[in-house]
């Protein structure tokens, strides 16, 4: 199947004028609903703590009323330092608690909702390139084998991961390898993960260099982005490039 750029490009321009306002409407509820682009959440934190203990030298042992006092107040400051030790202590597991606590509700966000609301997106802009699109595609798979849409998408996510775990390099193979997936399901909610899997494998088998050079090809517009503080990527620059991935699809579902 052989495709260009500027084949791409064309047919996602005229699906945006035909459906301009609504695709509009579509990219600013999904950037919306999407954690992706809400930015990364960083947070550090660091403590300091240094306690010195000096053992009193004594020039002999016999206990006196000073030496007793001495060792009450070293009884104290142990006590004190106790409280300290045990403060922190406390202070970090619930630091933990609600750390992973929201980093839960995060995934569970993420698995549920968004991953199913990308699915519909992506229907909506494949039924752009086709005509026209409805807004109510967004949440087309809420309706439509969720249960599975959920399933196949975690699925993928989690071997992205993986391989991202190994090095940067098989992350980014395994995305482009998998890219298909979401507009795999938006046609077919029901498939099961390994045949979606594999039908993304054998589509993007061959075409993934031009993929992302395809990718590159949208730098200028994201830096265009950059100097409207956003406003050119909602408007014109995001549903320009969701368009052209759909477009790209549709001249690989012929293989």
């Amino acid at each position: 199947i052989m495709w260009t750029r500027k084949e791409l490009k064309q047919q996602a321009k005229e699906a945006l004028q035909r459906n301009y306002w609504k695709s509009v409407l579509v990219t600013l509820l999904l950037l919306f609903l999407s954690g992706n682009w809400f930015g990364s959440i960083t947070s550090s934190m660091s403590d300091g703590m240094v306690a010195e203990v000096e053992s009193p030298v004594f020039d002999d042992w016999e206990e006196t009323e000073e030496f007793q006092m001495d060792l009450q107040d070293e009884t104290i400051q142990d006590l004190e330092n106790e409280n300290i030790i045990i403060g922190v202590i406390v202070t970090a597991v619930v630091f933990l608690i609600i750390f992973f606590s929201v980093l839960g509700a995060i995934l569970v966000y993420e698995i549920f909702i968004e991953l199913p609301v990308i699915v519909g997106a992506n229907r909506f802009m494949l039924k752009g390139i086709e005509g026209k699109g409805e807004v109510r595609e967004l949440a087309y798979a809420l309706d439509h084998s969720y249960k599975n849409v959920v399933k196949v998408m975690f699925h993928t996510e989690l071997s992205i991961f993986l391989w991202s775990m190994l090095f940067v390099v098989p992350g980014v193979y395994k995305q482009y390898q998998y890219r298909m997936v979401e507009f795999i399901l938006a046609e077919q909610p029901d498939l099961f993960y390994k045949e979606a899997m594999q039908r993304s494998k054998d589509m993007m088998n061959g075409e993934k260099w031009k993929v992302f050079v395809l990718d590159l090809s949208f730098v200028l517009w994201e830096i265009v982005s950059v100097m409207t503080c956003g406003i050119a990527h909602v408007l014109y620059v995001a549903p320009y490039k969701y368009l052209t991935n759909a477009a790209l699809y549709r001249r690989l579902c012929g293989k």
